[in-house]
Parts: C-alpha cells; structure tokens; sequence
C-alpha cells in the first residue's frame, strides 16, 4: 500500500474509484509475463487504499484460465471489490452491473479486445467480455451486435448513464489506433457517457466529449501504466482522474461538470532514495525536489521527472483541467 501514498488523497477524496487489474488471482506460484498470476493481498491492498471498483477485462484474463478467472473474482468479492468484465456465470453476464457514485447510477460496462491467443473457455463462453469476433486471429472484427445488445440493456437498466471500460489499441503507441477512434465514436453515439480505456501501457490522448444530446461526456483512450516494473519512455507514466458528473433535476440528464488529472509518475527502486517503489505526484515531487527534499526523489532523477511532466502535458493536455474545444462548444 506504501506505493500509493502520493496517489491515495485523490483516490480517498472521490465518491467513487475504479480502475483496470491486469492480473489473476489464482495463488501460488504466483507469475508475471506473459501469464500474470499476483498475490491474493494485492486486492485488499487496492481495497484499502481506496478503490472501488475494478474492470477484469483485459489480454489477461484468461492467463491462469477459468478456475483462476473464477477465483479471481472470488477474491475481489472476498476483499470488498466490486467488478465488471469477467464473469462466472451466464446470469452474471447477463445482469447489468450498476453501481452508487454519490446518488448517480452509473451502469458499467466493460470489454477487451483479445486474451493473448488463449481461448475462452468454450463450456463457459461468457466468462469473458470480448468485443472482437476474431479474437484469435486479427482481434479487428469488432461485435457490435454484441456492444449494441449490452448497451441497450445497459439503456433498459433504470441507470442514470453508461461507463464503458475498453482493453484495446496497440502496446507502446502514444496515439490510438483507427479502431479505438471508430468504437469511442460508436460508444458516445449509442448511449456512452464515459469511455474508459487502457492496454497501451503509455498515456493516450484523454478529452471531454460533446454527445449527441448537447450532454457532455469523457473518454481516455488510455492512462498508462498504474503500477509497473517497465522502464522504457512513457511506461512509467500515469494519471489520476477526477471527474465531477452532475445530474439534472428535472430531465435526470448526467453530464459530465468538471474533469482534471493529476500526472503520475511510477518511480522504481533503483531510481528511489530508500531503495523502494513509488507511485510519484509529479508536481508535488519536482517541488519538494527543487526545494531540496530528496527523502524519496534523488537529485540526479528531477531531470527525468521534469520530462515525464513534459511527456504527459504533451499527450493528455496541457492543461491539468479539461475544457471542451472551441469546436465542439461551438458545435
């Protein structure tokens, strides 16, 4: 939990907060790449600290396969953790997850676009959301027939509005692909307030979105990396973000009112003074570096947060607080 000191306020701080485990939950002997298997104190760890909710669809859902998919929602379940994405059953499948977040239902849904060429299981074919049909392949059919019949359950729900997380794009690119810009379109037109997305392991472009009802809504094609052990440029990057959805009283319209990011900056242990992982507020860090505290940061190191900073300005914004463009307010 020490990992998230810097990250924890802002988690602490919000009605709700939700992100993308990319990992099993299926014991000893635990492993990492290319099959991820972590241990069961991870999720009461992320509980403690302040999470919610976490989205279980990813490249890596099937990596310990079904028992370890099914345990691994046991333990969340255990730990306190909501979850979307994977299931253990048809009727789990089936039934709309719809969560609180300070008196605004928020149906979630939650897909990837592949599990790394291992097979869903085919006596449990719904124990994995997948949005393409050719999963095995290209993952480049996408199913829409399948986003649309969720999204209209999602519609049926009696929710306020509909939080899509998506597992999609290509590892390491800084822009997202055609298919990524092609189903956020489809998503915001067909019922999407907010469009969650992540896989890319570097930061992607984030936005505020003017939907089809004049409402606005928010989409990130990717916030990096969280928390990791990859050291190449922008792999250490990340995002805290803090969205403010405001509900109409009288329509019940849900809008998205106010959205701003922190930049994160995943600092590893032989970069730190004491030899331990940290998950950095970059402002925060570079300030107490400059003022002379290296308790965490070395002095040697503020040039590499200095351009993180830069790189995550460049990619997310600017601008820490997002604002609609010009275009879309005159639109």
């Amino acid at each position: 939990t020490h990992l998230f000191t810097d990250a924890r306020p802002y988690y602490e701080a919000a009605d709700y907060t939700t992100a993308c485990l990319e990992t099993t939950f299926n014991g000893p002997p635990y492993s990492g790449y290319p099959q991820f298997c972590a241990p069961d104190a991870l999720a009461s760890g992320l509980k403690t600290v302040g999470f919610h909710l976490l989205s279980t669809a990813s490249n890596h859902s099937m990596d310990t396969g079904y028992s370890g998919l099914v345990r691994t929602l046991d333990v969340l379940d255990a730990a306190g953790l909501e979850h979307v994405g994977t299931y253990r059953t048809q009727q789990e499948r089936d039934t709309v997850k719809i969560i609180d977040v300070g008196g605004i239902k928020l149906a979630m849904l939650a897909y990837t676009f592949s599990t790394n060429g291992l097979p869903v299981d085919s006596e449990h074919p719904y124990c994995v959301s997948v949005y393409t049909s050719d999963y095995m392949t290209d993952c480049s059919a996408v199913d829409y027939d399948l986003i649309q019949s969720d999204l209209d359950k999602a519609g049926q729900s009696g929710a306020d509005a509909i939080a899509v997380y998506v597992h999609w794009g290509n590892e390491y690119h800084t822009e997202p692909s055609e298919q990524q810009e092609q189903l956020a379109d489809y998503l915001f037109a067909h019922g999407a307030t907010l469009v969650l997305g992540g896989h890319a392991h570097v930061p992607q472009p984030m936005e505020l979105r003017e939907l089809p009802d004049g409402r606005t809504g928010f989409l990130c094609y990717c916030l990096g990396n969280l928390i990791s052990n990859q050291h190449d440029r922008y792999t250490n990057l990340t995002a805290a973000v803090s969205l403010e959805l405001t509900k109409n009283g009288e329509t019940g319209a849900v809008t998205v009112s106010d959205a701003e990011y922190v930049p994160m900056y995943m600092l590893h242990p032989d970069a730190s003074a004491d030899g331990r992982y940290h998950l950095l507020d970059l402002n925060r860090s570079i300030a107490d570096c400059e003022s002379g505290d290296h308790t965490v940061v070395p002095a040697a190191v503020l040039p590499a947060l200095r351009q993180g900073l830069a790189d995550a300005h460049s990619i997310f914004g600017a601008e820490e607080e997002l604002q609609l463009s010009p275009a879309e307010k005159a639109a």
